[in-house]
């Protein structure tokens, strides 16, 4: 179910996105370089609103467009040097003795895919955008036993493997970049809850019991988290920032549904936007 419902919001949150920017994509096209393309939504919009005699509007139009692009180009290069960085100051800070033991401990990951860290917090994350490692810190790592390491581990591997930080992070820039279908907020987070509910069930499944991974959780509620600043805002993966309480609830009772309230407004606004496009671009084909 939580697989399902993961797809659905990550295709449900491309689609959204990539209808709006394929069109914006087109209109700064045709304006910029010239493109002759006939049926794009904002390009329609350019039209109805210089026939009207808005000319502001058009002018409001064209800055929207110009803002989402520069939102993205701007969010794509932070993001890239702040992992950049995350990642020097990461590998200067490796214990090497710890890196290696459980290099070998869980080879089956893959050379060079877990680092830890000589790092007095407690700290467990999945970074990386195109090549994602797991980071662990030295304090976690005393403090956990057997059991409870090999979860964290397999929960972080989950990540790992199918790229979330990159999966997430693309869907938080789209939200951001799109401020006005406040839906892809909402699709971001309950995203973000669902992949954590699913390395949480990687991790049970491979540890053969969720003792492990509900007393790591515990565990880290009570002790002082890592500063953020650490990975100087890079996309990952966190193990105990999304959701702990409702992970910990349902890992003692697995049969837990979540009682997820619909944001309508965020809904209805979105839906909106989106119809007036749609309706905007049909009047092209009449």
């Amino acid at each position: 179910m939580w697989k399902t419902r993961s797809k659905l919001l990550f295709t449900a949150g491309a689609l959204i996105s990539g209808f709006a920017l394929i069109q914006m994509g087109m209109y700064a096209g045709q304006h910029v370089f010239g493109w002759k393309l006939n049926y794009n939504v904002f390009q329609i919009c350019r039209s109805l609103l210089q026939h009207y005699g808005i000319g502001y509007m058009v002018d409001a139009l064209s800055g929207l467009v110009f803002v989402t692009f520069a939102i993205a180009g701007g969010e794509a290069v932070r993001q890239c040097m702040a992992t950049r960085a995350a990642f020097r100051r990461l590998y200067r800070m490796r214990d090497l003795p710890l890196t290696e033991a459980l290099g070998e401990r869980y080879h089956e990951l893959g050379a060079d895919r877990i680092w830890v860290i000589d790092y007095a917090k407690p700290a467990a994350f999945t970074m990386g955008l195109w090549k994602p490692r797991i980071v662990l810190s030295s304090a976690l790592l005393s403090v956990l036993d057997k059991h409870e390491e090999e979860a964290v581990i397999y929960h972080e591997a989950y990540h790992m493997k199918y790229y979330d930080p990159l999966k997430t992070w693309l869907l938080q820039v789209c939200a951001k970049q799109l401020f006005y279908l406040p839906v892809l907020r909402h699709i971001t987070h309950h995203y973000k809850t669902a992949r954590e509910i699913l390395a949480d069930n990687e991790a049970i499944h491979r540890a053969g019991s969720p003792v492990g991974i509900g007393s790591a959780l515990l565990k880290l509620l009570s002790m002082t988290p890592a500063n953020t600043r650490l990975v100087n805002s890079a996309a990952c993966s966190s193990f105990a920032e999304t959701s702990i309480n409702y992970r910990i609830s349902r890992i003692l009772d697995p049969q837990q549904e979540p009682v997820i309230q619909m944001p309508w407004r965020s809904i209805m606004f979105s839906s909106y936007v989106l119809v007036m496009l749609t309706l905007m671009f049909a009047l092209a084909l009449i």
